[in-house]
């Protein structure tokens, strides 16, 4: 990266110098038309190699271990420690399956919310709402504006569905605020759970 600044800087140094020269408005024509390809160029390179920085980022972050739900979520907020096991292994979640089905976490919903990408909620056409910023949130970092069962729902999949706790955690906040990405999810996952 520091090899691309430094070609940046050169190229820019040699512009300035060819434009003290220049005398003709043909010559500033074409200094201006090579300076523009130029720069084209070098943001071209600076955004792929962006890309590449990115890719290299999310392969390192996938390869992290996670060796249990405690490992995610601090000990304050640890109202799933009631799906986290009991026994000294702690490496296995147990979630009965009594509990899975009662909130309507399915194998089929599970696989239709592996499915879903962050373009599937950037682009989802729903109304941006006025955020109430005193809705707080639970113990499981789930917003309370949820009905209980969307809460107790939404903690579940977070805990057996890897891929929705990613995807929440790139979205919320930064690209949408969590009421808006709770609204859509449930939205999405309508026809697959019936509370």
């Amino acid at each position: 990266m520091e090899d691309f600044w430094k070609r940046a800087k050169t190229f820019a140094e040699e512009a300035a110098k060819k434009s003290q020269s220049i005398t003709t408005s043909t010559k500033i024509a074409d200094l201006v038309a090579e300076t523009a390809k130029k720069s084209k160029e070098l943001a071209l390179e600076a955004s792929k190699k962006a890309d590449e920085i990115k890719t290299a980022a999310l392969k390192q972050a996938d390869q992290i271990p996670i060796k249990s739900i405690t490992d995610i979520i601090p000990p304050q907020l640890s109202s799933l420690s009631s799906i986290a096991t009991s026994s000294s292994s702690s490496s296995d979640l147990t979630i009965s399956d009594s509990e899975l089905r009662k909130f309507g976490v399915t194998d089929d919903l599970k696989e239709f919310v592996r499915g879903l990408t962050s373009s599937t909620f950037q682009n989802f056409p729903i109304q941006d709402e006025a955020e109430t910023s005193d809705v707080p949130t639970t113990t499981s970092n789930v917003r309370k504006d949820l009905t209980e069962w969307q809460e107790r729902h939404a903690t579940l999949v977070l805990a057996t569905v890897k891929a929705i706790s990613k995807l929440r955690y790139e979205l919320c906040p930064r690209v949408m605020k969590e009421r808006k990405f709770w609204k859509i999810y449930f939205t999405l996952v309508s026809t697959h759970v019936a509370p």
